[in-house]
């Protein structure tokens, strides 16, 4: 299972989320993680511009993913995250691994060697659906999401974490 970060799992209030003290999940995550099977493998894939922006450092980053896990292990019955992938460069960089290009989720299908049709992922932007899909993984937009507001990609919807789609990942 794939998940993006910033609007999906956190609120991003700036768009550049890092400080581990501002660290809020969605209220629907700690259900999320409490209900979901142990043996699928969670992972995060995502897009940290910030980086390379020169706003905030990869140690900083990593603070605010353990914060998150842990925030998780407190409130749940989950071990949490088990890995986070992210891209660090800037639109204009260029990359293969910036969502929607595909990079990151085959880095992630290749660190797991599972093939895409086993996999799933959420995210609360366009580009998460599109990587998602370049890759042919099963891809569902959230609609509190910043394009979740639209009518584009309509059946790939879905409320929350918590969304009757998605009760095949749940015990």
């Amino acid at each position: 299972m794939l998940l993006d970060r910033d609007g999906t799992i956190n609120i991003d209030e700036d768009g550049y989320s890092h400080d581990y003290n501002k660290c809020i999940l969605f209220d629907d995550v700690y259900e999320f993680f409490t209900r979901i099977n142990y043996n699928i493998k969670v992972c995060v894939v995502t897009n940290q511009s910030g980086i390379g922006r020169g706003l905030f450092s990869l140690n900083q980053m990593n603070e605010f993913n353990n914060k998150i896990n842990s925030l998780i292990r407190k409130n749940s019955d989950h071990p949490g995250i088990d890995k986070f992938f992210y891209c660090p460069h800037k639109p204009i960089d260029l990359c293969n691994c910036r969502k929607p290009k595909t990079g990151l989720i085959e880095k992630a299908l290749n660190y797991y060697q599972c093939n895409s049709e086993n996999s799933i992922l959420i995210g609360d932007k366009t580009t998460d659906l599109l990587a998602g899909k370049g890759c042919g993984v099963k891809s569902y937009l959230l609609k509190r999401g910043v394009n979740g507001q639209n009518n584009i990609h309509e059946n790939n919807y879905i409320s929350s974490l918590l969304d009757p789609s998605l009760e095949f990942l749940f015990y």
